[in-house]
């Protein structure tokens, strides 16, 4: 008996590692599951003004959903439509998608952070370019790896007007007045603002 332990131990001790490592995997995918159905379940289906049907049509009821989580914000100067069309863009033949429903609330700070600086700045948002993008779609454009878009918390943005150079600086002054703690990267073109709640600069 000894002799046959001695044998089959080893195996039966990785045995048991490959089936728990199994069994939490499939225990965390169903907690996003649920996650997933509770987030989206309190937000109407109503449909919101400025929102393509073609939209709907294409992904289903959670646009209408995520556009009223996003109209709930009650943003001064950021609209559902502005939030939701990146969530359609393509690169090549990658569409993108509407981020996972337990990510919703996440953007929500970040929103509200651009929301202050047209405010500040009294700048129209020209353009959110990037905001969520899924894995494949982040691949696709060759995001970073850890992108903070990835987890619903960025938002690439373009003011009417006024230079990256100017719109990264009013939101680092925001930043360092403990209106958030995040990331803010100046492009030629554009600015990265996130909230993964420790400041980055690039």
């Amino acid at each position: 008996m000894n002799k046959v332990n001695d044998i089959y131990g080893p195996l039966a001790v990785t045995g048991r590692r490959r089936f728990l490592g199994a069994l939490g995997a499939f225990a965390g995918t169903c907690m996003m599951s649920i996650q997933n159905a509770k987030a989206g379940f309190f937000y109407s289906t109503k449909p919101v003004a400025g929102i393509p049907q073609a939209w709907v049509n294409e992904k289903g009821s959670d646009v209408y959903r995520y556009a009223n989580y996003i109209k709930g914000l009650r943003l001064k100067n950021v609209t559902p439509y502005m939030v939701l069309e990146p969530h359609f863009r393509s690169r090549g033949r990658t569409r993108n998608s509407l981020p996972p429903r337990y990510m919703w609330s996440r953007i929500a700070p970040t929103l509200r952070v651009i929301d202050a600086m047209a405010s500040g700045m009294r700048a129209q948002v020209s353009e959110l370019l990037s905001i969520y993008r899924s894995p494949t779609y982040n691949r696709a454009v060759r995001g970073r790896s850890r992108s903070q878009h990835l987890e619903n918390r960025a938002v690439d943005v373009r003011f009417k007007g006024v230079s990256a150079y100017t719109v990264s600086k009013v939101a680092r002054s925001i930043r360092s007045q403990g209106k958030f703690a995040g990331g803010v990267g100046r492009y030629s073109s554009f600015t990265h603002v996130d909230t993964r709640g420790h400041n980055a600069d690039w």
